[in-house]
């Protein structure tokens, strides 16, 4: 976003700085013509590199409160009992008989290029408000399906399925717009991310599944 930002505010200053010389060749020789130009060079700079930088803050920020609103709402919802298990497709993702799955969602996984995936990556990074500091260059798999059951993480696409047995996950962190994963993958450390509608939501039944073992369906142990 802040490249998309400063590109539009670098063809609207230029275009005006252009505009405004044409308009006035003959007194480009003259002391305030060239005060003036130097004035919307200045204002050229401070608007490249400080506005785009203060939009994403105040995005993430705003991205933040709404987050923790829709969290608080989902906590007292559940009013102190536990995430529900959730029926599954056997098409996509095929359980054990004592396993069982908390959440699913169907998203964007943006990954390494260089990872060895069965699907083709597309470029185009991850958005600067939903996961700041994430590896720019990274591709993305887009109508990804995610599921977190007691035992694992699974994402699986279009011709692409990836299990990560909860011994491989090294960490998880929460960005505004998802998750980010440290995990394994062919032996190999990955960093990989995932949109959710709230990442605090899925950051609390992940942690949940994590240590859970096999609940009432109707979800009413507590936690």
């Amino acid at each position: 976003m802040i490249y998309a930002l400063r590109k539009l505010i670098a063809f609207v200053f230029l275009g005006g700085m252009f505009w405004f010389i044409y308009q006035d060749l003959g007194n480009l020789g003259k002391p305030w013509f060239m005060r003036a130009l130097g004035v919307m060079a200045l204002l050229f700079a401070v608007f490249v590199f400080f506005i785009p930088s203060m939009v994403v803050r105040y995005r993430i920020s705003r991205r933040k409160r709404q987050n923790k609103v829709r969290h608080a709402a989902w906590l007292a919802e559940l009013a102190g009992a536990s995430p529900a298990s959730i029926p599954v497709k056997k098409s996509i993702l095929r359980l054990a008989d004592d396993e069982r799955a908390y959440l699913h969602e169907k998203g964007t996984l943006y990954v390494p290029m260089d990872a060895d995936f069965d699907v083709a990556v597309r470029g185009g990074g991850a958005s600067d408000v939903a996961f700041p500091r994430f590896d720019p260059a990274c591709g993305r798999i887009q109508r990804t399906h995610c599921y977190v059951t007691d035992r694992k993480i699974v994402f699986a696409a279009k011709g692409c399925s990836w299990e990560i047995p909860f011994a491989e996950l090294r960490s998880f962190s929460e960005s505004p717009g998802g998750l980010v994963f440290d995990a394994a993958r062919c032996g190999k450390p990955v960093r990989v991310a995932f949109t959710f509608r709230n990442p605090l939501v899925a950051a609390d039944i992940l942690r949940f599944a994590m240590q859970a073992r096999p609940l009432a369906k109707n979800g009413a142990n507590l936690i």
